[in-house]
């Protein structure tokens, strides 16, 4: 199996940047691998100058209009390649040439007043908040494509547009129609030159190429086509980010794969290649969040949707030894035995890509919403591990919030007379100002998404938009939610718990002094010592510091239903991206013990290396916080050792854990399995450990890719595991 992808990939590696070049991850789109067919089209600074005079001479107002133009050139003269190595196209101008001509000129105008302003700027400064607007969380109606295809999107805008015939109305349905008549001329040229080479891929390229022309994918790899074409169009060029590949790919290739089968189309050795084909695209990308994909679940009659497919992709894609795309995996109680062992084996193998979240309990907060049964049960997972209703919903990333930030004016105003309760009250004080100045900046900014980015790609995909002739993003969807990402959870408990034991109970220091202790940086090294081993850490099962995480969890679950500015309203998310990191350059030292400007803990997780008694106190930590209340998302990382997981015993131990999450009120969880003495080798001889993972936040990267002081902390709380 796969023997012809193996040695296919080296070339395919190559495709979006060349490996033996440095790669900067976080802007992958501004490499090259492939140089493409220099007659099929521009260059990046051809397209780029190109492009700046074409905008220049449009006489357009509506920028919808203007935007779908610009992404019609683009398209029209991209540079692309089909290759005897690969299965899918290269495309070359795939930079978001969008971005620096239009998108980022009409930010620029984007207008908030006075008192936002000044609380942005503020608290951006110290670290307490990261805001900006967001177009990266998008999840087409998968559904309307797979059964349409990019000629019928078109069509269906057409049929609504023709109900409408008001003027008001035209910007919209034209943008739709300006953007899939290029997507499909695009496909034409591509699928015209498929015809002309001369290779053994060619032909089945060229059928491919040639059924999306004219209307829906009829086969499995047609239907991995689309997909890839969707993606990279969207992400590529038209500045929004795709954020899941199918609605749970497993099922979405099960009745195309079972037909291709059966037909004598293809064997199954063809399919298997097809789908190892695809999965290889997004590890050559090499998003440093990486590209997500959800499997498992269940259906509405309560019977497991695992099957045959969904082991075979988790078997290719074990078979490739990728890191890239990422995989969700939806388990209940009806998951299956064998499938919670493939990837708890995987897992313990060192494949940290997958992140697993309890169905049921996710669900049940979607019935909590509001949200009709038969919404709810199939709900989509998307980037790292948020929820929305399939083809229904909206949802932002619409602000940061670090909860350690309000612990330091919460002592800032204490003196020596201050009790502890009266700090702890100060701290909550502060944090609901950060919420609430943080809700009203936010909807001042998202009430000017549809100025800065339409979206007629993806607006096209959902019929509630089409029906209302509104961009999908700007209350165009049914649920137009935005989200409060949350983070250093363990950190602002670790501080306060930290505060009252220090202070207040060994009475080792007073709050003045505590205070001095800190603007020097922990100028007393005793004392700090004494922080670090504070026995009120969150993350050890310890009934004070869970009970703080659960009042902190509750106050910040309380935001949920506040109304945005999309006709929608917030939902809460514990998850850090890298701003665990990027807050902490900003937050001077804390009283947990942690040095000015280093990292804050991450997700709903405790700080590195805290977690001090086992993995069993460290999910009775997480449950307390009521992972399932917070409706967006709820990111937990669990580090386990090596020796904890072998053998059968292992993988029940393994399956006990993820029960225990779930029958307590789990929402994510995912797993890295290590110990500090693998990884201190890793650090001194990267050679000898190039296929090492490691699980970050909500994605996972090569160890060999972090630099050493990331690695220092993993190693850190490796050394803790017991």
């Amino acid at each position: 199996m796969l023997d012809k992808l193996k040695l296919d990939l080296p070339f395919i590696n190559n495709k979006y940047h060349k490996t033996d070049e440095p790669f900067n991850p976080f802007a992958r789109m501004a490499h090259h691998g492939w140089e493409c067919d220099p007659s099929t089209g521009f260059a990046d600074a051809e397209m780029k100058e190109a492009l700046k005079s074409y905008i220049g001479v449009l006489t357009d107002t509506d920028r919808s209009v203007i935007k779908a133009k610009a992404f019609a050139f683009v398209l029209d003269h991209m540079r692309f390649t089909i290759d005897e190595h690969d299965y899918f196209p290269c495309i070359y101008n795939w930079n978001r040439p969008l971005m620096d001509t239009l998108t980022n000129q009409w930010a620029k105008e984007v207008k908030i007043s006075s008192q936002s302003n000044e609380y942005r700027q503020t608290n951006t400064k110290n670290g307490n908040i990261a805001i900006w607007m967001d177009f990266d969380h998008s999840v087409p109606d998968w559904y309307a494509l797979y059964s349409l295809g990019f000629t019928g999107i078109l069509e269906r805008a057409r049929e609504y547009k023709y109900r409408y015939k008001h003027k008001d109305k035209e910007a919209y349905f034209d943008s739709i129609e300006i953007e899939y008549t290029a997507i499909l001329r695009l496909i034409a040229r591509m699928y015209d030159y498929a015809k002309n080479c001369g290779f053994e891929k060619a032909p089945v390229i060229a059928d491919c190429l040639g059924e999306l022309c004219i209307g829906a994918p009829q086969t499995l790899y047609s239907r991995l086509m689309l997909i890839y074409l969707y993606f990279m169009l969207s992400e590529s060029v038209d500045n929004y980010q795709v954020r899941s590949l199918g609605h749970g790919l497993d099922f979405d290739l099960t009745v195309p794969y079972q037909t291709d089968l059966n037909s004598g189309r293809f064997t199954e050795d063809n399919l298997d290649n097809f789908i190892g084909y695809f999965l290889t695209q997004f590890a050559a990308i090499g998003n440093y969040w990486g590209q997500p994909f959800y499997i498992g679940g269940s259906n509405s009659d309560g019977s497991c949707k695992v099957n045959e497919i969904t082991y075979k992709i988790l078997n290719i894609y074990d078979a490739l030894g990728i890191y890239n795309p990422k995989i969700q995996v939806k388990y209940a109680g009806n998951s299956p035995v064998k499938f919670l062992n493939t990837i708890c084996d995987m897992i313990r193998r060192g494949h940290s890509s997958f992140v697993l979240v309890c169905e049921d309990n996710v669900r049940n907060g979607f019935i909590k919403r509001g949200i009709p049964f038969e919404r709810c049960f199939d709900f989509d997972i998307k980037g790292c591990y948020e929820y929305c209703v399939r083809a229904g919903e909206v949802s932002t990333a619409a602000f940061y919030v670090n909860l350690l930030g309000p612990v330091i004016p919460s002592l800032e105003t204490a003196n020596d007379e201050t009790t502890y309760e009266e700090i702890e009250a100060i701290y909550f004080e502060e944090l609901g100002k950060i919420f609430d100045g943080g809700i009203d900046a936010a909807n001042e900014m998202e009430a000017q998404i549809i100025d800065v980015n339409p979206s007629p790609m993806f607006s096209a995909t959902i019929e509630y938009s089409l029906n209302l002739a509104r961009d999908a993003y700007f209350n165009g969807s049914e649920y137009n939610t935005s989200a409060i990402i949350i983070g250093a959870l363990g950190s602002a408990v670790d501080s306060l718990m930290a505060v009252k034991w220090l202070v207040f109970e060994r009475k080792l220091i007073t709050v003045t002094g505590l205070k001095k202790v800190l603007a020097e940086n922990w100028s007393d090294a005793k004392l700090r010592k004494y922080a670090l081993v504070c026995p009120y850490k969150y993350g050890c099962g310890n009934a004070e510091a869970d009970s703080l995480a659960a009042k902190i969890s509750g106050f910040t679950a309380s935001y949920q239903g506040r109304p945005n500015s999309r006709g929608g309203y917030y939902k809460t998310h514990y998850h850090s991206a890298r701003q665990f990191i990027e807050l902490g350059k900003k937050v001077p030292a804390t009283p947990d013990g942690r040095l000015a400007y280093e990292e804050t803990s991450k997700n709903a997780s405790p700080t590195q290396g805290m977690d001090r008694n086992g993995v069993t106190a460290l999910i009775k930590s997480a449950l307390a916080t009521k992972p399932a209340d917070h409706y967006e998302g709820y990111g937990f990382d669990v580090m386990l050792h090596e020796s904890a997981v072998t053998g059968d015993d292992g993988l029940a131990a393994m399956r006990g854990l993820l029960t225990a999450y779930e029958t307590g009120g789990g929402s994510s969880i995912q797993f890295n399995v290590c110990n500090a003495e693998t990884l201190r080798e890793a650090q001194a001889n990267p050679q000898k450990y190039q296929n090492l993972q490691i699980r970050v936040c909500g994605w996972n990267v090569l160890w060999n890719n972090m630099p050493k002081y990331e690695q220092d902390k993993y190693i850190e709380r490796a050394e803790n595991l017991i």
